[in-house]
């Protein structure tokens, strides 16, 4: 997410679409601090201006995607991987992750999951205004490496290097500083869309913890 508002829309202002794949990448390229789409991407909710052909679908302002994540889970969830707005605006992100769920209650899933990352300054504000359960924050994880002081993702090594191993890596740049990096850990939330979805984080022992624990 971006911050510099400086144009508050409401949601009265916006038109909610779903499935506008390339433009909401190119938001993702262009505003979110990663600059890098997800992967498995099975649903993408978006907020646009007013004032399309027909009234109704200007320019995208906000989107929300949601993936089918690796298999860290042992029971089938769906997690919201990027939520990204334009930047100088502040918009309802809130009511755009609520119409997306809706979407996706409507396809039939059933429990949904998200990070937020404390690397980036991220406490998950949007999700508690949006009613979202909190499991507790995760401890640093390598999440890449460090290539001649320039940070690499994970998923970028893995696609550089063939691995993100700190040791193969430095195989295959001998003359190369190769050092692990850590997160600062990351926020967990989660979101049961009917009683199927709450057995399932029973069983994940997503506790629903406070806050000020």
């Amino acid at each position: 997410m971006n911050c510099g508002d400086s144009i508050n829309y409401k949601a009265s202002d916006l038109h909610f679409c779903g499935g506008q794949t390339k433009e909401a990448e190119q938001l993702v390229l262009e505003c979110h601090y990663s600059h890098r789409t997800p992967g498995n991407v099975c649903f993408i909710g978006s907020f646009h201006e007013t004032g399309g052909l027909f009234g109704d679908n200007g320019e995208m302002l906000a989107a929300a995607f949601f993936s089918s994540p690796p298999t860290r889970w042992s029971e089938n969830v769906i997690e919201l991987t990027r939520l990204v707005r334009k930047e100088g605006i502040k918009i309802p992100l809130s009511r755009l992750i609520s119409l997306s769920l809706k979407h996706l209650k409507n396809q039939g899933h059933d429990l949904i999951v998200s990070f937020a990352d404390r690397t980036q300054g991220h406490e998950g504000y949007v999700y508690r205004a949006s009613n979202w359960k909190y499991t507790g924050c995760r401890d640093p994880q390598n999440d890449g490496l460090i290539v001649d002081g320039v940070f690499v993702p994970g998923r970028s090594c893995n696609a550089i290097y063939g691995s993100r191993s700190a040791d193969i890596v430095r195989e295959l740049k001998p003359s190369s500083t190769i050092e692990k990096h850590f997160d600062k850990g990351k926020h967990l939330y989660w979101y049961a869309l009917n009683k199927k979805g709450k057995e399932k984080a029973i069983r994940l022992n997503l506790s629903d913890m406070n806050w000020n624990d």
